[in-house]
């Protein structure tokens, strides 16, 4: 079992990597190959990101929680 710093610093890695994930998907919705995708593709793209956003808020919460115990 993890130590409560050594969780802290795997969320946090984690939270990171999310956001450059994020951040990607965000600058791909602003080129021309996203405006030239089918609807039907946009529309899971934004789901994608919306459940990424959800997911972050989770691992955000997350790592509250466990700065509180250090």
């Amino acid at each position: 079992m993890k130590s409560a710093s050594e969780l802290y610093a795997s969320l946090t890695k984690e939270h990171t990597e999310l956001t450059k994930k994020i951040i990607k998907i965000e600058k791909f919705m602003k080129t021309d190959d996203y405006a030239g995708l089918e609807a039907k593709e946009k529309r899971l793209l934004i789901i994608q990101q919306n459940i990424m956003f959800a997911y972050a808020d989770v691992l955000l919460q997350r790592i509250d929680e466990i700065k509180e115990r250090l």
